[in-house]
């Protein structure tokens, strides 16, 4: 059988079909891209996963060594247009 699931496998099973008789590099270079994808998948969840633990012991570095908590920033306020309150009109 071919790997994959639902359309992809589908697709899959029709290019080894289609292929005939080179169906079987077919089905090695799809499983080949199957698998890097994997592997792909896998360091991209490490690299987060890494980042998340490099991120907390920084923290608790900074903690250990007496530096102040990073506060945010708070956004700024948008100026308002200073309107002019209107007088009334004095009669002479």
């Amino acid at each position: 059988m071919v790997p994959g699931r639902g359309p992809v496998k589908i697709a899959a099973a029709l290019a080894v079909a289609a292929a005939g008789l080179g169906g079987g590099l077919a089905y090695k270079k799809y499983k080949t891209y199957l698998h890097e994808k994997q592997l792909r998948k896998q360091r991209k969840e490490r690299r987060q996963r890494d980042a998340s633990v490099s991120e907390q012991e920084q923290k608790v570095r900074a903690v250990r060594n007496g530096a102040a908590a990073k506060s945010r920033k708070r956004p700024r306020k948008r100026k308002r247009a200073a309107t002019k309150s209107k007088q009334p009109a004095q009669d002479q």
